[in-house]
């Protein structure tokens, strides 16, 4: 009863009902409960009548991991939305069964005001979805944004610096530009292994995007490089990453003397925080064909150390990611002479069945080195080809720490 007057928004009987003490969140054979129903339909003195309640739960999940507010975005309904943000308890990264969050939703269907209004609230852009997608792969897909409630203001300052017109101001490109501007990650891979910029067809937007930018850590190649290496001053990896104990720089093969830590920077291309004009933007994009990155420490003219120029043999490693690289027997081999007792480990991590495990160890006794190699094999055969890859193999070694495998893969291909 009480979930058919809310779904026909009969307000006075919804009323009626919460007064003489009935349930508030009942739920139907999908798990919807009367504030689902209100927040699906739009109906906002129902869903403003339910939220005055003591006992409603504003984070209840149906059936398909969706909250309230998943619906109400995924419905576009602003003042539903606004309702619900206004509540302190309401949580903004819960995942339904798809793993998309309420920001993930918006950007999906195209709601670049109610993604504006929950990256403001703290909404973690970084959030992926069951695809390992970020809100930058959504927007890349997504043709045109809705403006309603669009921070137009900042989508105009995105489409200058990017030099497009104005009819494209809701593009999914210039909605990206925001994210990123907001700290949106353009070097995250999907599970796909595919990064934002991938899914840019026209080269030279692409190459105006990647001087939005920061360099990416060459080990995960999904967080912001903020280790550098010395004497060659490379920015190599995230915080994370600099625990792996590399004996030369990943870039130009230089011997590490010692490292040090440079402060993430804020970028001054941000379109809420910008002090330098769109032209000004533009200027400095013409004169370096690659944008180099105003750290903590000075940087030298003769190492850039963001984007190395494509004829500079030494240095490029981001030229040519791991994962369209191929992956030969002969690294196994030289890789398991690395791994160790961690075999077994590494070969859990990449899949391999621990019947399979005891198999190779019990076919090759007191070997350690042989019982590696053989598990390396029998990935490289079984595994799907696109996966068959340095960039799997080398997530595989560091998330089992088998850090001196790790750095023998690398110089395979530096």
């Amino acid at each position: 009863m009480f979930l058919f007057f809310t779904l026909r928004d009969h307000l006075q009987a919804v009323e009626i009902l919460l007064s003489r003490g009935s349930e508030v969140n009942p739920r139907n054979k999908d798990g919807l409960t009367p504030l689902h129903w209100a927040c699906t339909w739009g109906h906002t003195h129902t869903v403003g009548l339910l939220l005055g309640h003591n006992g409603i739960d504003v984070n209840v999940v149906d059936n398909a991991g969706d909250t309230p507010l998943h619906e109400a975005v995924r419905g576009q309904r602003n003042g539903v939305v606004s309702l619900l943000l206004n509540q302190g308890s309401v949580q903004l990264d819960i995942k339904n069964k798809k793993k998309m969050t309420p920001l993930l939703e918006a950007v999906s269907r195209g709601h670049l005001g109610m993604t504006h209004l929950l990256i403001a609230l703290g909404a973690n852009i970084n959030a992926v979805d069951g695809e390992g997608n970020s809100c930058l792969h959504l927007a890349m897909e997504t043709e045109v944004f809705n403006s309603e409630d669009a921070p137009m203001d900042l989508l105009n300052e995105c489409c200058t610096a990017l030099n497009l017109k104005k009819d494209e101001m809701l593009s999914g490109v210039v909605a990206a530009k925001y994210l990123a501007s907001q700290g949106a990650n353009f070097h995250h891979r999907n599970n796909k292994y595919n990064t934002p910029l991938d899914l840019i067809k026209d080269p030279n937007l692409r190459k105006k995007l990647e001087t939005f930018s920061p360099p990416q850590c060459l080990l995960c190649r999904n967080k912001e490089a903020t280790t550098k290496v010395h004497p060659c001053e490379h920015l190599l990896t995230c915080e994370e990453c600099s625990k792996v104990p590399l004996k030369r720089c990943l870039r130009c093969l230089k011997p590490v003397t010692s490292r040090g830590r440079v402060e993430a920077r804020k970028f001054e291309d941000r379109c809420v925080q910008t002090e330098a004009t769109c032209q000004e933007l533009e200027v400095a994009s013409q004169e370096t064909e690659n944008r180099t990155f105003k750290d903590k420490e000075t940087q030298t003219q003769e190492e850039p150390v963001v984007h190395p120029k494509v004829e500079d043999k030494a240095s490029q490693t981001e030229a040519q990611p791991l994962d369209i690289l191929t992956l030969e027997v002969k690294h196994l081999h030289r890789v398991s002479k690395k791994l160790a007792g961690k075999w077994q480990q590494l070969g859990r991590e990449l899949e391999i069945t621990q019947d399979d495990l005891e198999i190779i160890k019990h076919d090759n006794p007191y070997n350690i080195m042989e019982q590696g190699f053989q598990m390396l094999l029998k990935w490289f055969r079984g595994c799907d080809p696109a996966k068959r890859t340095p960039q799997t193999l080398k997530e595989a070694l560091l998330e089992t720490e088998c850090f001196t495998a790790l750095e023998c893969l690398l110089s395979d291909f530096s």
